[in-house]
């Protein structure tokens, strides 16, 4: 039996969703099946292939994809990932890995037994880590994978500064009631191929919040 705190908070949400937030929340499910759709290719074209799903916190892609066909991998916080496996217990059907995404370890884990046909995914990621942080993951993956590619979402650089920065900001408080900004964009998808050698950008998706960029990872 929800209390009425928590029966107040539903009621909140089902308007919020059923107003000005059900634009967001249409562009966040055709972001994810866009996502889908890149795994699905990704599996069917590359058996056996790894999915590696990179600071996703609950995300329930794994039930929505063809699971059977890969090895699939969930990399996030110690925190999370501590609760995500106390509420699913028994239903997790994957493997989840308790650590930052900018801290390697994870990558020698998910490669223990080789480095080819995996499929990074960065979905709502990419835009809440600074730009330095960013490029030198960019370099570790490029170092450190083959044949492989990553999947992932950002914005444009303009809005990560100046009078858009303070706007989204103001957006996020009022709508979420979370203070957060974007830190990390870019002006154009092909300065991706600049950040490490091997990485070739294969093409782009118009996304509400701004591109789904497709990048090989040192292929043959």
């Amino acid at each position: 039996m929800a209390s009425e705190e928590e029966k107040r908070w539903i009621i909140g949400r089902k308007r919020f969703y059923g107003g000005i937030g059900a634009h967001d929340a249409i562009a966040g499910a055709r972001r994810a099946r866009i996502f889908d759709d890149s795994v699905n290719r990704f599996i069917t074209g590359n058996p056996p292939c790894t999915v590696i799903n990179l600071g996703c916190g609950f995300d329930t892609r794994f039930w929505r994809i063809e699971n059977r066909d890969c090895r699939y991998v969930e990399i996030d916080l110690p925190e999370v990932v501590a609760l995500k496996r106390e509420i699913l217990k028994d239903k997790l059907g994957y493997e989840l890995f308790g650590c930052s995404v900018l801290d390697a370890s994870w990558i020698d884990q998910v490669t223990a037994n080789g480095n080819s046909r995996f499929l990074l995914l960065a979905e709502g990621l990419f835009p809440y880590l600074p730009k330095p942080d960013v490029i030198q993951l960019f370099q570790q993956l490029a170092q450190r994978f083959v044949r492989s590619q990553l999947v992932f979402d950002t914005v444009p650089e303009k809005w990560t500064k100046g009078i858009w920065k303070s706007l989204l900001r103001l957006h996020s408080r009022l709508d979420f009631g979370l203070d957060v900004s974007w830190v990390f964009g870019i002006k154009n998808p092909r300065d991706i191929e600049s950040y490490a050698p091997g990485l070739r950008v294969l093409g782009h998706v118009k996304a509400s919040g701004g591109p789904i960029i497709s990048v090989s990872i040192n292929a043959a």
